[in-house]
């Protein structure tokens, strides 16, 4: 019987070779979205996945409330690791990781390596994450030593080529390290970078207390079975037994005046494997995913197979009366209708499994293009494969009985005596059916257009808002503090036909800041505010002119001076005139703690030091030559168009005034940009799944625009030879669907705005919600619909009338 049903099955496939495309084409592009989709999120969902003991690692992050704004940091001051260990109960061992900066030069004899991805380590560091360990010192003497360290596999291999890098010598920072173990390369998908740790012993400066100042990602391994909520809840004391004192002794203020003034830090724990999707804090070791996207992207998946789902629906009920005759004659044969819902069933699931292996074959040539638009490193293997399989398999019959149930169940109950009369019975409920599956199948359409026009929209917003500074024809040029030559090679490159200006700075807008605390003279007024350094020529360097006062000079010795922003201004001093005002700071000289006042001699409008997803927060900036001040980058401003002679020029300077350290620069637009890589990504992906959700969508109203052409036709005959124009026929079989579609929008529109208010709430600064980008994406979606139709409309309407007063 099986045989026989698999027989017809194929012979019907085969012999309404449209149909069956049709189908195929739709049910493949679905499943090729799908399978997509599926290997994107099972790869966000797959990070720090592989680190053992896993469910018992968390990381020690931070709230930090000010009195006027909240910041949350993943890194925390260093001096809690050792006492969250030795206090509180259920934490087996706490390890620290001291990120290096945006990259560092190692020295291995005459040679030079630029390098990015390194951090100073504590010993336990391996008593934590049980990374293998390929060559040299077992884990636990591995980090032991001072002025030791581990590489990764590829980091040796890219420094010492073949030879074994245990025993070898480096230099970083002007120390000495020797190579003490090789460790495996860490996946892509984890929250660490790392092919460098040297040994925090190494580094006497960290061995000084700091409950204040945020220095180190902190993880905890817990206890099995122990609740994070209850070390979570332990370390409120040790804030107020160890950070108190420092704070009264740096600032001069009692802890609990300082918390009443609205200071505050509430420390609680991440799991490791929730970091990748569910945190976004500043100082991340490197930019982490976005769980709204996972979520948006299982949800398109899911919309798309509904789709090709529907549209297998529509086509079949389309097909009904040329199938209607075949259910006749089988019930008058004597077949039964499980017999024939078993036949339709059947058929469908065939379809399916076809589309499905050609789903899976086209998977694996359109994979490359996938990953350049996603920027991921996706595989199709022998091995995921078979893992994949059985959830495969399972899918297909899920989408073969979905798509199939309908068609059967509707066509095997028609009437015997009414189909073999050629009478065949159309009802209410059918045409309810298939007019909502269109208002769904269009509703998705609506807002997925919607949704790509909003974020290419924000996109556009970000890139062509004005950040208060200037960020074009902007050349930075990284660890330039670390020359010895850095004033000659900042003197000879000012000199260049085609340069304006050169500033030097600690950092950039989009490279984070430093965290500050002021105190009034005579007073006990706790002044946060975040922080970084500039020389003389900085703010000319990047467009930013002071509101009051002055910015750095070079005709003024300003090592103790101080630029604020409005925010800062707003939040210090009120309405008062912040000129000559003047602050004090506890700074680090010479290893000694001293009392700073330093002078207000200029203010800056509010720009964006930081992404557009958070508000512009108070901002003081110190010059170069001040305690804390130090030089890390030096920006060029150059005349539009000479971007490549900067370029040239730059490298011909560099080779013969360096020190022999690689060439490293950026950018300024494009390091900013750099910032929402991830909304643009996304965008991308749902503009590309957009489309096809639009393409599956049509193949289903062309299905549905034949079958109602077809109901029609002795209407469309009859108003033909009273006089009805073919324009007057098109417009009547097309205004059926143009109604859908406006159905639709109504329904999509309310959810479309929902979704991408809470979307553009992520940012602090976002364009302003149009609905003209609503009704934009319902025209869209409303000419793709008439168009669709519109073939078979005119294809009816141009019928000879006999012929249609003949068809029945």
């Amino acid at each position: 019987m099986l045989k026989n049903y698999l027989k017809i099955a194929y012979r019907n496939l085969v012999k309404n070779k449209v149909y069956s495309s049709i189908n195929i084409f739709g049910l493949t592009l679905g499943f090729v979205c799908c399978i997509l989709i599926m290997l994107f999120v099972k790869d966000e969902l797959s990070y720090d996945q592989f680190i053992p003991n896993k469910e018992n690692i968390h990381r020690v992050v931070l709230e930090r409330i000010y009195p006027d704004h909240v910041s949350f940091y993943a890194i925390i001051p260093d001096s809690y690791s050792e006492v969250i260990a030795d206090e509180i109960k259920g934490v087996e061992e706490s390890t620290r990781l001291f990120g290096l900066g945006d990259g560092f030069v190692i020295e291995i004899g005459d040679e030079k390596f630029d390098e990015q991805h390194g951090a100073a380590a504590d010993s336990n560091f391996f008593q934590v994450f049980d990374f293998e360990i390929l060559q040299g010192a077992p884990q636990q003497q591995a980090l032991a030593k001072p002025n030791t360290l581990v590489v990764s596999q590829s980091a040796g291999r890219r420094l010492f080529k073949s030879e074994n890098p245990v025993g070898k010598a480096v230099k970083i920072f002007g120390l000495d390290f020797e190579v003490s173990a090789v460790m495996a390369d860490l996946p892509d998908n984890s929250h660490m970078q790392l092919d460098f740790l040297f040994a925090a012993v190494s580094f006497p400066g960290l061995d000084q207390e700091n409950f204040t100042g945020f220095s180190a990602y902190t993880y905890l391994k817990l206890s099995p079975g122990v609740d994070p909520k209850l070390v979570e809840n332990q370390i409120p004391a040790l804030v107020s037994k160890y950070a108190a004192g420092q704070i009264e002794r740096d600032l001069g203020v009692s802890f609990a005046d300082y918390t009443a003034a609205g200071n505050g830090y509430r420390y609680f724990l991440q799991p490791v494997t929730s970091i990748h999707l569910h945190s976004n804090l500043e100082g991340e070791m490197r930019p982490n995913g976005n769980s709204l996207y996972v979520y948006i992207f299982i949800s398109i998946a899911i919309f798309i197979l509904a789709l090709a789902c529907i549209n297998f629906v529509n086509l079949a009920t389309a097909r009904s009366a040329d199938r209607a005759r075949e259910v006749g004659v089988r019930k008058a044969m004597g077949s039964d209708r499980s017999q024939i819902i078993t036949q339709f069933l059947l058929e469908a699931l065939a379809l399916t499994f076809v589309s499905l292996l050609l789903g899976i074959l086209l998977v694996s040539l359109v994979l490359p293009f996938f990953n350049d638009l996603a920027e991921k490193s996706l595989t199709v293997d022998l091995n995921s494969i078979l893992f994949a399989l059985p959830v495969l398999l399972g899918f297909g019959v899920l989408v073969g009985l979905l798509a199939g149930y309908y068609p059967a169940f509707h066509i095997s109950k028609l009437n015997t005596i009414s189909i073999l009369k050629a009478k065949l019975e159309v009802n209410g409920g059918g045409n309810w059916l298939r007019n909502g599956l269109v208002v769904f199948q269009f509703g998705i359409a609506i807002m997925l257009i919607a949704g790509t026009l909003i974020i290419n929209r924000q996109i556009d917003f970000i890139q062509s808002t004005s950040l208060g500074f200037q960020k074009e024809n902007v050349l930075v040029l990284e660890r330039f503090g670390n020359q010895e030559k850095r004033d000659i090679i900042r003197d000879e490159l000012a000199k260049m036909p085609e340069v304006l200006s050169v500033g030097i700075s600690s950092s950039l807008p989009g490279k984070g800041s430093n965290g500050i605390q002021f105190t009034k003279p005579g007073r006990g007024d706790v002044l946060t505010t975040k922080s970084f350094a500039g020389d003389d020529f900085f703010f000319q360097t990047i467009g930013i002119k002071p509101l009051q006062g002055r910015v750095f000079d070079e005709n003024f010795n300003d090592s103790l001076s101080l630029v604020l922003n409005k925010e800062a201004v707003k939040v210090f001093f009120g309405t008062e005139d912040p000129i000559g005002q003047k602050l004090r700071t506890n700074t680090d000289i010479n290893g000694q703690n001293q009392d700073v006042e330093l002078t207000v001699i200029g203010v800056v409008d509010n720009f964006n030091f930081e992404s557009l997803h958070t508000p512009v927060t108070p901002l003081a900036i110190f010059h170069v030559d001040n305690p804390r001040g130090f030089q890390n980058f030096l920006t060029i401003k150059f005349n539009s168009g000479q971007q490549e002679a900067v370029v040239k020029g730059l490298e011909a300077r560099w080779a013969e005034l360096s020190d022999g350290t690689a060439l490293s620069f950026f950018f300024l637009d494009n390091d900013l940009a750099e910032l929402y890589r991830s909304e643009q990504v996304s965008g991308q992906i749902l503009g590309v799944f957009s489309i096809l959700a639009i393409l599956i969508a049509c193949i289903g109203l062309f299905g549905l625009a034949a079958y109602t052409a077809f109901l029609r036709t002795k209407e469309i005959g009859v108003r033909k030879v009273l006089g009805a124009t073919v324009g007057s026929i098109v417009f009547l079989l097309t205004l059926n669907f143009a109604k859908l579609v406006a159905i639709a929008f109504v329904f999509a529109m309310p959810i479309a705005w929902f979704a991408m208010d809470s979307w553009l709430g992520s940012f602090a600064f976002h364009t302003p919600l149009d609905p003209f980008i609503f009704l934009l994406a319902g025209g869209i979606t409303l000419l793709i619909a008439l168009l669709t139709v519109s073939y078979q409309a005119i294809s009816a309407a141009i019928v000879n009338p006999v012929k249609s007063l003949k068809s029945e």
